[in-house]
């Protein structure tokens, strides 16, 4: 059996499974197995959502922290692509590795629509080379400049 935990850093999993023997009295089994999957950091907001109007300034921040039995730090952060966040990385404190860091993403898309991007943090853990933040956003263009007449207005012309 085979359980893949990418992802699932914090979370208790369990997963149960049928055991086939040749014991007359027991030939199938089930078994259950759970276990809390260890996370090699916490990163919150694990997603970054960022939703507003064309022209104001749309940021993010996100606090990644080390676990302690898995210190790390992070050699660079970059997003998938450069057309629509960009990315400022600074560790909290004089210790990156112990302390965190806090990754602030901001918005540069300059028209109105969605976009989805993902950013790669580079680690130095063997383990644990890169760790993955989706991100997703929606610019709105600015209402129209009102000209003072109303709907019923613009019908009567």
């Amino acid at each position: 059996m085979v359980v893949h935990t990418a992802g699932r850093g914090g979370q208790t999993l369990t997963k149960s499974f049928s055991v086939y023997t040749n014991d007359p009295k027991e030939p199938n089994l089930e078994l259950v197995v759970t276990g809390k999957v260890e996370g090699y950091a916490e990163v919150d907001p694990p997603r970054v959502s960022l939703m507003g109007k064309v022209g104001e300034t749309l940021k993010q921040e996100v606090r990644v922290t080390p676990n302690a039995k898995f210190p790390f730090a992070i050699k660079e952060a970059k997003a998938s692509t450069d057309r629509n966040i960009r990315l400022d990385l600074k560790p909290l404190g004089k210790n990156g590795a112990k302390e965190g860091y806090l990754l602030t993403v901001t918005v540069i898309k300059p028209n109105a629509g969605g976009f989805s991007d993902y950013i790669q943090l580079q680690t130095d853990l063997k383990e644990k080379p890169t760790i993955g933040i989706p991100v997703h956003g929606r610019l709105m263009a600015p209402p129209a400049e009102s000209d003072g007449k109303t709907s019923s207005d613009r019908s009567r012309e």
